[in-house]
């Protein structure tokens, strides 16, 4: 209970005690009555406010938890990635990366959109160059790499509000 409620109970007990002990004249107990009831509206709204304040203020932690959580888990998942020139290791990065991505798009659609983008069209996530020494190997690799990077720069932006 906040001090201020304490505080307003025990003045309106003795609002009514005082009203009780007032003198017998009808002009001092209509004051005393006035005084006791809007003593009452008061402590009563300040209880309502507190209560509404304070569940405002739990909504408030519970959601910059629940962003903190996100941080730390893009955080982890960038740091995570080592540069590597295997296609596989960065393929499995990208989509890791745009799995996380996924899940949080509520909270972040704008960053979840690049993502998409980037993936499927700019990254071509699923075609394969076919077997390895052949024209294509070399760029695939080179796609998935930029890819991998560009995804670990997305994580490390939202894990930090930059981009390094």
């Amino acid at each position: 209970m906040d001090a201020y409620i304490l505080l307003g109970i025990i003045g309106g007990v003795s609002s009514i005690v005082s009203l009780l002990l007032a003198a017998p004249n009808m002009k001092s107990r209509i004051f005393h009555g006035v005084y006791g009831f809007l003593l009452t509206v008061l402590v009563g709204s300040a209880f309502i406010f507190n209560q509404t304040t304070q569940e405002q203020l739990n909504t408030a932690n519970l959601e910059l938890q629940h962003l903190h959580s996100i941080k730390n888990g893009a955080s982890q998942l960038a740091e995570s990635y080592s540069f590597t020139s295997d296609v596989g290791k960065n393929r499995g990065f990208i989509i890791s990366s745009f799995i996380f991505l996924e899940k949080n798009q509520s909270e972040f659609p704008k960053a979840f959109q690049i993502a998409e983008k980037l993936v499927i069209n700019g990254l071509n996530i699923t075609s394969s160059s076919g077997e390895i020494g052949s024209g294509g190997s070399y760029d695939e690799r080179k796609r998935m790499e930029d890819g991998a990077e560009t995804m670990r720069a997305l994580l490390r932006g939202l894990a930090t509000g930059s981009n390094t």
